[in-house]
């Protein structure tokens, strides 16, 4: 059977060319599992994988998104790219155009829509200085040019998979041909026989196992052999950022899935259903509703409550010229500065003239702001050099809040009594202001958690979802039976109080 396939095609491949390989990325096409630019997000056709540290790659709209900030990554298993182009929604010096790339081997000419990375390697990194779209991105690969033959190549390699599978076979063989067939009931059924000249794709509906062999003039290889197996849909539950808090002025609320190519759906009333497309801004109380999809099967459905703050608050100002704290040393220690019932605590730093000095990263460095009295719901820090910002800091704990910089600038919000900053790199602060909710905030009743001044049915599902949540950001009106936790307890004791026990 090979040999009569082999002569079947010997014309064919004396008249084939080696020549550099393109793969087309079209987000109509191939998608990741991303609506929002707010995570990681990767995507691999025919050998190439994009990703993008914060991206979007199942957008509604058929754009690849790549958040300002975020880095982006080209890489190819199949041999070096040689040219990469970016086609985007905006040109030259417009929203969404290709100059807001940047990095080596990347141009982009005035008025183009079309951005070039040029190069020879196995990946390649762009920066972006704010949001870029691609509606089209073309990958030219040179492949590896190799002369012995060696076994053809699944991508991927087997495993389970839902719904159906796009498959690629190749060979890193110059001017292989592979030869694919299904096996059945042990067996190599060579009536289902699929021919591809140095690579191909084919899609998989069903458990199947296949077997392969490469060939090259009268040279062939082993088989080898793969095994797809098809496995019931399930739908991971959209995740929610932040979770349930407290807030300010505003949050913008970000919905994302685990489960690739899922589409994810959102309501303020739990009945009416709009596709999720970017973040949710949210300035009043509200709950919002959540699920994803994927065809017909859904996920379950959560929620997320947000609670507007009063607008009454109190600054806590540390200037580093005034504030010194037991900080002002000449050599490098931990200090204390305490001012209007805040505590701000470095592990290893100084207070050096103008400004507080943080240094890390290392095993004594932090940077902690505490409150004894209102809870913290903002942290400003400005610094007055050009490096070592607050963009060098990030929190300890991710959901403890949101955390953003810009330029010399960081702002932290949310809603808490401590706030912990990991030192990443050095960071000198010229002036901290912490902003505290004020003490005019109104007292609600105990077990009161969606504060609707009633105590009811409705706050024990509120706690549930909090406790789903993050239990820590939980108004202190859930710690119904007063041991200083929120947890399950304060659901069983608030039931109590409601059946009159």
């Amino acid at each position: 059977m090979k040999k009569f396939l082999s002569l079947l095609f010997v014309a064919l491949l004396a008249m084939s060319a080696w020549a550099d390989v393109t793969v087309t990325f079209d987000p109509n096409v191939t998608k990741g599992k991303n609506a929002a630019a707010n995570a990681l997000d990767e995507m691999t056709l025919d050998g190439v994988t994009i990703s993008g540290t914060k991206a979007a790659f199942n957008a509604t709209s058929p754009a690849y998104r790549f958040a300002g900030g975020s880095k982006a990554t080209v890489s190819s298993a199949v041999g070096n790219i040689k040219k990469v182009e970016f086609t985007c929604e905006g040109s030259y010096s417009q929203s969404y155009g290709p100059d807001q790339f940047y990095g080596d081997g990347y141009t982009c000419q005035s008025g183009s829509r079309v951005g070039i990375w040029q190069g020879d390697a196995e990946s390649f990194t762009l920066s972006t200085a704010s949001q870029v779209r691609c509606t089209l991105i073309v990958v030219t690969i040179a492949e590896d040019e190799v002369e012995d033959l060696v076994p053809p190549v699944f991508n991927p390699n087997g495993g389970e998979f839902s719904g159906s599978l796009a498959v690629t076979v190749s060979c890193p063989t110059k001017n292989a041909s592979i030869f694919v067939y299904k096996v059945i009931d042990g067996e190599i059924d060579y009536t289902t026989g699929d021919y591809y000249f140095q690579s191909g794709e084919f899609y998989v509906t069903e458990t199947m196992t296949y077997a392969a062999y490469a060939e090259k003039g009268n040279e062939s290889t082993d088989f080898v052999y793969v095994t797809f197996t098809k496995v019931e849909q399930t739908v991971e539950v959209p995740v929610f950022t932040p979770a349930s808090c407290s807030f300010l002025d505003r949050v913008d609320v970000t919905l994302s899935c685990a489960t690739p190519n899922a589409k994810i759906f959102y309501s303020l009333d739990n009945e009416q259903w709009s596709e999720y497309v970017d973040a949710i801004p949210v300035t009043t109380d509200l709950t919002i509703w959540a699920k994803a999809a994927v065809g017909d099967v859904e996920s379950e459905i959560v929620s997320a409550t947000y609670t507007k703050l009063p607008e009454t608050t109190v600054d806590v100002t540390f200037d580093a010229a005034v504030d010194k704290g037991n900080g002002e040393q000449s050599n490098r220690h931990s200090y204390t500065i305490v001012k209007d019932q805040v505590t701000m605590y470095v592990g290893d730093g100084t207070v050096y003239g103008d400004h507080y000095r943080i240094y890390g990263p290392n095993d004594s460095s932090a940077f902690v702001f505490t409150s004894a009295g209102a809870p913290i719901v903002k942290i400003e820090l400005s610094s007055g050099t050009a490096s070592q910002t607050p963009s060098n800091l990030s929190l300890v704990d991710k959901d403890n809040g949101r955390y953003t910089t810009s330029g010399n600038k960081g702002t932290w919000e949310g809603y808490a009594q401590e706030v912990a900053f990991k030192v990443n790199s050095q960071v000198r602060c010229y002036t901290v202001i912490v902003t505290l909710a004020s003490s005019e905030v109104p007292e609600f009743e105990l077990g009161d958690v969606n504060h609707d001044g009633k105590v009811n049915i409705d706050d024990v599902t509120a706690m549930i979802d909090y406790l789903l949540a993050d239990p820590a950001t939980m108004p202190i009106e859930g710690d119904v039976d007063q041991d200083g936790k929120k947890n399950i307890d304060d659901v069983t004791a608030l039931i109590d109080i409601l059946l009159g026990k």
